[in-house]
């Protein structure tokens, strides 16, 4: 199984359907991989998808995601895996 520690476009773009990069974004969520999420992801992804004129989502539907979210940032990576 892979690992991918996963970047907060990412994420915006699997949630935007009409995103250019929908659909590739999408496959790291749906394939073979261990995910992992910082909190400070969370935090970026809460923001982007709730602010402007016309958001993505409701701070309510952004908050059930990050909820969703949240045990993918339990892991501790150890320093010896990183390097």
């Amino acid at each position: 199984m892979n690992k991918a520690l996963i970047d907060t476009n990412i994420m915006i773009y699997a949630k935007d359907k009409s995103s250019a990069f929908h659909k590739i974004s999408i496959k790291f969520f749906k394939g073979d991989y261990a995910l992992f999420l910082t909190n400070k992801n969370l935090v970026e992804y809460y923001s982007a998808v709730t602010r402007g004129a016309h958001p993505l989502l409701s701070p309510t539907e952004a908050l059930i995601d990050i909820l969703n979210l949240l045990p993918f940032t339990q892991y501790s990576i150890q320093m010896k895996e990183v390097f």
